[in-house]
């Protein structure tokens, strides 16, 4: 239905659920009313939303979080996705955040203190998703705390040990997503010698609540020969020691 004012043009939308907006300049928000370029979009019944690329304004935040949305997905830069998380989150099952350093690389240094906001109000939700796309070989994990967190996908190398060492800070974790970039064959035994020794380094398996581990490869091997190299012996044994809870080990070209 189509409503014609003398200074703007309205859509309402009665029956649209999902709505997903990317690179919008002339964007804001009013209650269930989507300010887009001309339009007013009127959404009445939407629960789901994903943006991308999007700047919001404190006050848009504040509109667009009272609307009673069931699952928020925000791709683009960690600042606007704090305001929007400095809103009440209740109402939410699920929240998916990416994060893509080459967009917002101004935003280095502030993406984990304020990733650590966003992830400690999030207690109640039950999907809270992360995906980190990086552009640094290694990207630094120092100093996260992500209590509430259930799914982490990191597309980047991160040392196995580094791992490890950070895995106690995301307790609730469920689903891990690493890219393998291990191209060269000292790195690939470096790698399987840590993992064939688990039970050595450490005296007892964690309390991680990992299920499934995915992983994705880069460069010139396919995932599928990087794994077999990397999980060979008592590597996949040795995993599913440390992580209890771990059922699926699964990998794509």
């Amino acid at each position: 239905m189509f409503r014609i004012g003398n200074e703007s043009k309205a859509i309402v939308f009665n029956s649209l659920v999902d709505l997903s907006i990317t690179g919008m300049d002339q964007f804001s928000v009013t209650g269930n009313v989507v300010h887009a370029n001309d339009l007013d979009l009127v959404l009445p019944k939407l629960e789901r939303l994903h943006l991308e690329n999007i700047i919001l304004t404190r006050k848009d935040a504040q509109a667009m979080m009272s609307h009673g949305l069931k699952r928020l997905s925000y791709e683009g830069s960690i600042i606007t996705a704090s305001q929007l998380c400095k809103q009440p989150l209740r109402n939410l099952d699920t929240l998916n955040l990416v994060w893509v350093e080459e967009e917002y690389p101004e935003e280095t240094d502030d993406f984990i203190p304020l990733a650590n906001e966003i992830f400690n109000k999030t207690d109640g939700i039950e999907h809270v998703r992360c995906e980190i796309r990086a552009t640094y070989y290694y990207w630094s994990m120092v100093g996260i705390d992500w209590p509430y967190l259930t799914h982490l996908s990191l597309n980047f190398a991160i040392p196995f040990k580094k791992l490890f060492d950070m895995l106690p800070k995301v307790p609730n974790l469920v689903f891990l997503k690493l890219v393998i970039y291990y191209h060269y064959a000292n790195e690939i035994n470096e790698v399987r010698e840590f993992l064939t020794s688990i039970q050595e380094r450490y005296p007892e398996p964690s309390s991680s609540k990992i299920e499934t581990l995915y992983l994705t490869g880069k460069f010139n091997q396919p995932c599928s020969y990087l794994c077999r190299q990397l999980l060979s012996g008592r590597a996949v044994e040795n995993l599913k020691w440390y992580w209890p809870q771990l059922k699926d080990i699964k990998f794509q070209d």
